[in-house]
């Protein structure tokens, strides 16, 4: 019995795993909407960018991502950065998980240190 509860255990977990490895998938592929932060070394945000129905793909061997931005622009960033994938519409959240409101990350883009995406 409990060797039949560490393989249902290990089935769940993996199940969980491979849940958010196609969510992942998805997002790279066919484009999801995203906030995107990009912070001095002292943490203090300095880009912000909303990104909608944008694919974000890794850079290999990298910290850096990339996307395809305003006019078809390719947009490379790494170093100190936070991106969340927003779900149903839920901005306000999103923007709460990098510390920020969307109306911080308007006033960074406007300042000219962001150009917003598409």
């Amino acid at each position: 019995m409990k060797r039949l509860l560490g393989w249902m255990t290990v089935l769940l977990a993996g199940c969980a795993g491979m849940g958010r490895s196609c969510a992942s998938c998805n997002a790279e592929s066919f484009g999801a909407d995203w906030v995107v932060v990009q912070m001095d070394l002292a943490g203090q945000p300095v880009r912000c960018w909303e990104l909608r129905n944008v694919s974000i793909t890794n850079e290999p061997h990298s910290d850096g991502i990339y996307w395809e931005g305003t006019g078809g622009n390719l947009v490379h960033i790494s170093g100190f950065y936070n991106r969340v994938q927003v779900t149903g519409g839920q901005w306000d959240a999103a923007f709460r998980e990098v510390g920020l409101t969307q109306a911080e990350c308007r006033r960074i883009r406007e300042a000219g240190r962001g150009d917003g995406g598409p």
